[in-house]
């Protein structure tokens, strides 16, 4: 079984329509989050941007997202910082991707995942994530 901290899913699309769909922010907003929430990018320059997560209670959770690295068509990384004091510290995001027949798997790893984020939900809204990515770029 794959750690709760490391998600993968085969992407039936070419590497590079899956790393832009990775690797820029207005793209991220349309499938970076689990099913039952909402994403809103809040603005991005260069490697940085500010995005909100809500909630169907109403609840919302805004971060600042830095690209520590971006190689394209193989891995992006992410500094992400929550504003929630109950999100305090800062979570690495890996993403990673390689080539397997009929597309390309995508590797989602977190490290330093703060303290009030269950890892099982966590992994559980990747997968669902992952799931609107699929539906997004596969033709």
């Amino acid at each position: 079984m794959m750690s709760p901290n490391r998600i993968s899913r085969i992407i039936r699309a070419p590497r590079a329509t899956v790393y832009r769909a990775c690797s820029e922010p207005a793209e991220l907003a349309r499938w970076r989050f689990p099913l039952d929430m909402t994403a809103r990018l809040l603005g991005a320059e260069a490697a940085r941007y500010r995005m909100t997560l809500g909630y169907p209670d109403g609840r919302a959770d805004t971060f600042e997202s830095i690209f520590v690295a971006r190689v394209p068509n193989e891995r992006v990384v992410e500094r992400i910082r929550f504003d929630a004091a109950d999100r305090a510290g800062e979570m690495t995001v890996t993403t990673e991707l390689r080539d397997v027949e009929g597309g390309t798997e995508v590797a989602m790893g977190f490290e330093t995942l703060p303290a009030s984020i269950n890892p099982e939900d966590n992994a559980e809204g990747t997968r669902q994530a992952l799931g609107r990515l699929a539906r997004l770029v596969e033709g």
